[in-house]
């Protein structure tokens, strides 16, 4: 029997998954999980065997969670399943270990193919998915901020434009008439979001991936 956690921040997508999968032959319990802290808890302590895993989740990123899982040798299989299907976040999921990958649209029939095929030992990819990939390969174009991390809020943005200004933290709040805690968290975001250790690291992208000229 096949254990999987269903990961998603919308509660909707997981009652869904779960109307799809707990009657069908081979499926085990499933568990869930709203947010990246809990599916790593509940991944090492339960007995998963695969992950459906969502990328955007509100505190830590799927690129981060599968990464942190597959450093373990007895890692559940893990298939994405998203609605990013641009070959940057596919190649990024595919780097830190992915074993399939499926748009929020694929169907039934092929959620179940894929559970299969993985548990098998074998990697996934939809069509749409591996299009997407051979697409890829074959242009040439300047990155964008949106093949490699997650789309930053109008918010996020503004932080962002004052922290290269050599705003302070105080002085960002006060300008945006938010409190201090507030823009730290939003530092925070950024720092996870854009892959950067510290301050210098989010001027760096910012500029790199032209954040502060985007709409």
């Amino acid at each position: 029997m096949t254990n999987i956690l269903l990961v998603d921040d919308h509660q909707i997508v997981i009652d869904g998954l779960k109307g799809l999968l707990e009657d069908e032959e081979g499926i085990g319990t499933l568990f869930e999980a709203q947010n990246g802290e809990d599916t790593i808890k509940i991944a090492i302590q339960e007995e998963i065997n695969l992950i459906l895993l969502d990328i955007n989740l509100p505190d830590i990123s799927g690129f981060d969670i599968c990464k942190k899982l597959k450093a373990n040798s007895s890692c559940p299989k893990i298939i994405a399943l998203t609605m990013h299907g641009n070959a940057g976040y596919i190649n990024k999921m595919i780097k830190v270990g992915v074993d399939g990958y499926l748009l929020k649209n694929t169907g039934r029939e092929e959620l179940l193919l894929a559970i299969k095929t993985v548990m098998k030992g074998e990697r996934y990819f939809s069509k749409e998915v591996t299009d997407s990939l051979i697409s890829g390969m074959h242009q040439e174009k300047k990155p964008r901020i949106s093949d490699f991390i997650q789309k930053l809020t109008r918010r996020e943005k503004e932080i962002l434009k004052l922290i290269t200004e050599e705003l302070t933290t105080d002085e960002i709040a006060a300008k945006l008439f938010i409190s201090s805690t507030t823009v730290i968290t939003h530092r925070k975001s950024l720092l996870r979001k854009l892959n950067a250790k510290n301050v210098a690291g989010l001027v760096k992208k910012a500029y790199e991936f032209g954040l502060l000229n985007e709409d």
